[in-house]
């Protein structure tokens, strides 16, 4: 199973890397934005060498403004342990295969089965379909989900847009082994309230025993 961290705050990155649960850490422009960043290859470059530092096999960004050619190659340049975003529209997929890059490519913003095709058409490492938006959509986001396993033998279905834990646990059950996951779920999925209170069960015990041997 492999998971990479949805965000790009770096307190988010500094908090899982010590886990060693999460390989990598994904990125796009409404994240950069939202973690009070300008969204730069000033700030690519910064936060690669965080993402770095910390450990993360990668990091993945997107391409944005006028010129997704120029974006991508910026991208692709700044190190070889970066992979480029594309969104799934036809100007994505030409851009893809020129590229021709399709081990350091994620096709993203994937909302249908043909989609997930044509990224495993185009050899792209990653697809990344939005779950929760799908759920939210009139589309039958699990019938798409199970396409995209049937569609992608190759390229990996990187999960992504999940608002819960239950959904992650949803689609883990239906098969899925790679996930984006937000720094907005890291409190649930780390941690139970069950476990939490088995923990203070034992300590408890563990004081009430050392008690009664020092009486």
């Amino acid at each position: 199973m492999e998971w990479l961290l949805d965000s790009a705050k770096r307190e988010d990155w500094q908090r899982v890397s010590a886990t060693g649960l999460f390989s990598a850490v994904t990125t796009n422009p409404l994240l950069i934005q939202r973690a009070g960043l300008s969204v730069n290859f000033d700030t690519y470059k910064s936060l690669m060498n965080s993402a770095l530092e910390l450990g993360f096999e990668h990091i993945q960004f997107q391409v944005f403004g006028d010129d997704w050619g120029s974006a991508a190659e910026q991208i692709l340049a700044l190190s070889d342990r970066t992979v480029v975003k594309i969104p799934a529209t036809e100007a994505g997929m030409q851009l893809a295969a020129k590229l021709a890059q399709p081990e350091r490519t994620t096709i993203t913003g994937v909302y249908s089965v043909r989609m997930g095709a044509i990224a495993e058409r185009l050899g792209a490492r990653y697809a990344a379909p939005y779950y929760a938006r799908l759920m939210e959509s009139e589309r039958d986001a699990d019938a798409i989900f199970a396409g995209l396993r049937t569609a992608c033998q190759n390229t990996r279905i990187l999960v992504a847009s999940l608002r819960n834990v239950e959904q992650f646990e949803h689609l883990v059950a239906q098969g899925h082994r790679c996930f984006t996951i937000p720094g907005a779920l890291l409190d649930t999925l780390l941690s139970d309230p069950m476990t939490e209170a088995a923990v203070l069960q034992f300590e408890a015990a563990a004081v009430e025993s050392a008690s009664a041997i020092g009486d």
